[in-house]
């Protein structure tokens, strides 16, 4: 198990792949053998020029256009003309393929071509192209080989010098992640509040409506599923660290945010994902390699019951998935977990996939959050029994040459996809692994740290990738966001005021009817930023692996957002609350209620239209508040000193 003051350093660069992506990767390179071979047959042997032109085809991506390509004549610059193009649609293809998860597409394009190229009839195959072939197959493959060697000489020297940096950036680790925790009871400033109101109001509106949210796509990182989650999220670390002692709205908008996850457009994209990258029919979006889904959701779960402790979607069969067909899928908590368990048992990466047939770290962190945090409220260990293999196939699988874990690896080929989005997609990692192996989460974050600032000290702005991964937009604020969300947690207090200074520079904060946006950021940031705001040392591992208590006074009844709450304490062994108010939609007064008090117990209130109430048989009492600005509550049993 790590310890959590210590930086876990980086293995050994003895291997350019790991075991697992290693034996795909020979698959696949068994499976282009196979191509070439089969290729060579009809080009060697066959006497048709078709079947000699597909033959080349198969060899070569778009190979069959080559054979009467020729830069000096009309119809042979037009070949390659229509070798460029297939080339560009495959590469399309490619690309499709790695944002839904269509794992059909590439081979369709590449014999597509191979088709379409033999079906042109345009004679035998000139002299000297066969030799060719084979000559640029032998160079590309002499290339392919040296350049592994020179990657794997050059990665290996990057590990040891990275290493000596991680020991050397160790020994002032204090000075580095040196955010303290405030021993004050956390309040949010009225800004703070209108900013909060951003995620409520599209969270507390009717569960079939999604006004205010974005729809540019649901395959990918714009999805409306992901804007929901980080909401959610959002709202119960606000929750957490400001407001424990507040039911009313903020429970609900959470409760509220986890059923929108139930209604079919949020989930409707699985059927075509399962289909074309999974070849299976069954819409159900937890029903195999979506940690994206399901995880997330899980998670969404987690952290609802850990900051409001509400355990309704523990509830079997709470979480109804109901197609428009008619079919129902039931699930709860306990049922989503079962569901990665499995995955994990499954995967030959022991990560489980998504979209589907590519493993994300960044993901799986999630998932494996909420199984940690599940432990934590029911007293159970199925995170210990797994966190070992986790590790372990995290760095062995999912770490580059530049001791980066890499965005996402193919289970079909083995292949990953290069570190691209600048910061953010290496600081995420680190605040989600902070909950389960903070050695690690250190180590990613030292490694990422010294890209954010020049020779001379100064903030890299630069270092963030300008576009929104919330909605493509051409902006910073997601990443700046998602990278002071992780500084945050790791109580690096230089790194998250340059980070939250830069996010106001590039999207400026605007107001209406006292609710705080950002028009130049997608929702998805605006939900980031929530987190990163309620975020402080160690506070998202607090939360995962110790549930507030449920116990002890909580206002209730609120009417939002005519009271606005900054703060809620409450101390359930003396049977206080501490809360401040604000009126959202001005001053005057208004009513509330209070429960979770001790039974026909008299209580001191100050801040009420009455200085003493007593709490019914059930433990509830209504109170009149007159709030004027900042309008400070509390309530204590009338016998204490």
């Amino acid at each position: 198990m790590s310890s959590i003051n210590s930086v876990a350093t980086l293995p050994p660069y003895t291997r350019i792949f790991g075991p697992v992506a290693a034996r795909k990767i020979i698959q696949l390179l068994k499976l282009y053998l196979l191509l070439i071979t089969v290729g060579s047959a009809f080009l060697l042997v066959a006497r048709q020029d078709a079947l000699q032109i597909f033959g080349l085809g198969l060899m070569v991506p778009g190979g069959g256009f080559l054979a009467h390509a020729d830069i000096c004549a009309g119809s042979g610059i037009g070949h390659i003309a229509a070798w460029l193009s297939s080339v560009g649609v495959l590469a399309l293809a490619l690309l499709i393929w790695f944002g839904t998860g269509n794992v059909l597409l590439p081979p369709f394009v590449w014999f597509g071509s191979a088709l379409w190229a033999a079906s042109m009839d345009h004679g035998a195959i000139p002299p000297g192209v066969i030799p060719n072939v084979y000559g640029m197959l032998a160079l590309v493959a002499a290339a392919g080989c040296l350049s592994m060697l020179a990657w794997f000489a050059f990665a290996g020297r990057q590990r040891r010098i990275d290493n000596d940096y991680l020991v050397r950036q160790t020994a002032r680790l204090d000075t580095i992640l040196a955010a303290k925790p405030s021993r004050q009871k956390p309040e949010m400033s009225l800004e703070h509040l209108q900013r909060v109101r951003f995620a409520l109001d599209r969270a507390l509106q009717p569960l079939n409506e999604f006004s205010g949210f974005e729809q540019r796509d649901q395959f990918q990182t714009a999805a409306l599923r992901y804007q929901v989650n980080f909401l959610a999220y959002g709202i119960a670390l606000t929750q957490a660290r400001f407001t424990p002692a507040l039911g009313g709205y903020m429970r609900d908008a959470q409760s509220k945010l986890l059923h929108k996850q139930t209604q079919h457009r949020t989930w409707a994209y699985w059927a075509l994902e399962n289909l074309w990258g999974n070849l299976r029919w069954n819409s159900d979006p937890t029903a195999r390699e979506n940690i994206m889904y399901t995880g997330f959701v899980a998670l969404q779960m987690a952290l609802f019951q850990a900051s409001a402790g509400s355990q309704e979607f523990s509830k079997k069969g709470a979480f109804k998935l109901v197609h428009p067909n008619g079919k129902c899928y039931e699930h709860s908590f306990e049922s989503l977990l079962s569901r990665l368990e499995e995955e994990y048992e499954r995967s030959p990466f022991y990560l489980m996939a998504c979209e589907p047939n590519w493993v994300y770290p960044l993901c799986n962190t999630m998932g494996a959050a909420a199984l940690r945090a599940h432990d934590a409220q029911y007293g159970q260990m199925k995170w210990a029994a797994r966190v070992s293999e986790f590790r372990r196939h995290l760095d062995a699988e999912f770490l580059d040459g530049m001791g980066r874990y890499v965005p996402c690896r193919s289970t079909y080929t083995g292949l990953a996809l290069p570190a691209i989005g600048g910061a953010m997609p290496l600081a995420m990692p680190c605040y989600f692994l902070n909950a389960l192996a903070p050695d690690l989460a250190r180590r990613q974050w030292l490694l990422l740290r010294r890209q954010l600032f020049n020779s001379h000290g100064r903030f890299r702005r630069s270092a963030f990738w300008p576009i929104d991964t919330g909605n493509y937009g051409f902006s910073r604020g997601s990443a700046f966001a998602a990278t002071a969300l992780a500084a945050a947690e790791l109580g690096d207090a230089c790194v998250y005021q340059n980070c939250m200074d830069a996010l106001e520079h590039a999207c400026p904060t605007t107001f209406s009817d006292r609710v705080a946006h950002r028009s130049k950021a997608s929702v998805w940031a605006h939900g980031v930023e929530l987190m990163a705001r309620s975020g402080g040392l160690d506070s998202f591992r607090d939360l995962i692996s110790n549930p507030l208590p449920s116990k002890g006074p909580r206002l209730e009844h609120l009417s939002y957002p005519d009271v606005l709450v900054a703060a809620a304490h409450a101390d359930a062994a003396r049977g206080t609350l501490q809360a401040v108010l604000y009126g959202g939609a001005g001053d005057g007064i208004q009513s509330l209620g209070v429960s979770g008090l001790r039974p026909l117990v008299p209580y001191r209130v100050t801040g009420a239209s009455l200085t003493q109430v007593v709490a019914d048989d059930m433990g509830e009492v209504r109170l009149q508040v007159p709030l004027a600005g900042r309008t400070c509550l509390t309530l204590e049993p009338a016998g204490a000193l």
